[in-house]
């Protein structure tokens, strides 16, 4: 396994509100761990959610039974994180209102064990790109809903309307995903400062020509900063 964790200011925002983990030794029950999380929430709010995701789920999966199942220490240490999260913002003025996306995974006996909630995605690609998360967006719901095209203009202007995040409230549904991750995919990891800045078909061709890791993540983030850099940019690539 090799693996690039890249985050970037973008060239339009004054703090940086993304964090990331990048792991690729023994958490718990996981044998290693990915993590990109995007904060809302103002200049405190934001950056301090996403720092508290990328750090309290690692912390919570270090004390889970290494013989407890993946999928099942995962999804508990999500529901954990956000219960913790959003007492926090209860409890403090400052922080209220705050929250974060979450996308996660660990690779193991040739699957990627995935947790989604956001707009923060996850994709997988095995010579052709595919995304294998789901945003929680409002635009997104209503294209899945048959009420909406990526086409209309509507659904580029709201784009950043989201519909689950961790904190906001005390549960969260969390998307889980096992896809299999065999040797020779590479799987990316990114918030909305990628995925809304560059195509999946130029994701798609840069993964193509560029072999090597980090090459291709640095590629990706200047590709988003060439095409605007409106927010902030977080890439995980890992070639597996």
């Amino acid at each position: 396994m090799r693996f690039s964790a890249l985050t970037d200011l973008g060239l339009v925002r004054k703090n940086n509100e993304d964090s990331l983990l990048a792991r690729d030794s023994e958490v718990g029950p996981v044998p290693n761990l990915f993590i990109v999380a995007d904060g809302m929430g103002g200049h405190v709010g934001g950056e301090y959610a996403s720092a508290f995701v990328v750090s309290k789920i690692p912390e919570l999966l270090e004390k889970r039974d290494k013989a407890e199942p993946i999928a099942d220490a995962m999804l508990f240490v999500t529901d954990r994180t956000n219960k913790a999260l959003c007492q926090i913002s209860r409890n403090d003025k400052r922080l209220h209102g705050m929250g974060s996306t979450l996308v996660m995974t660990a690779v193991c006996d040739g699957e990627a064990h995935v947790i989604n909630v956001g707009d923060s995605r996850l994709y997988r690609f095995d010579g052709t790109l595919q995304q294998i998360t789901r945003d929680h967006s409002l635009v997104d719901e209503m294209v899945a809903k048959g009420k909406l095209t990526k086409e209309d203009p509507f659904y580029a202007s709201n784009k950043n309307i989201i519909t689950r995040a961790m904190g906001i409230t005390a549960s969260v549904e969390a998307d889980y995903f096992c896809v299999p991750a065999e040797p020779g995919n590479r799987l990316l990891l990114c918030s909305d400062g990628l995925s809304g800045m560059v195509s999946d078909e130029q994701i798609e061709a840069v993964l193509k020509e560029t072999e090597e890791t980090a090459e291709a993540a640095g590629r990706l983030m200047q590709m988003a900063k060439d095409n605007g850099g409106a927010d902030n940019i977080s890439i995980i690539l890992i070639d597996l």
